[in-house]
């Protein structure tokens, strides 16, 4: 479990991921990116709909 605090929001993560090094997790989403894990795929997209600008 991972805890993050962006303002008066808590953020708490829970995923085994958070056991493994930088260079292994980093290792793990190149992995699972090439293999098309879907989820990876939806969070990518999640995440870029964050920066889009809006009309």
């Amino acid at each position: 479990m991972k805890e993050y605090k962006f303002g008066n929001t808590r953020v708490i993560v829970h995923s085994p991921l958070w056991a493994l090094s930088d260079e292994e997790q980093d290792k793990w989403v190149k992995e699972e990116t090439e293999k098309g894990n879907p989820v990876l795929a939806e969070i990518r997209e999640a995440i870029n709909d964050c920066y889009r600008k809006r009309d």
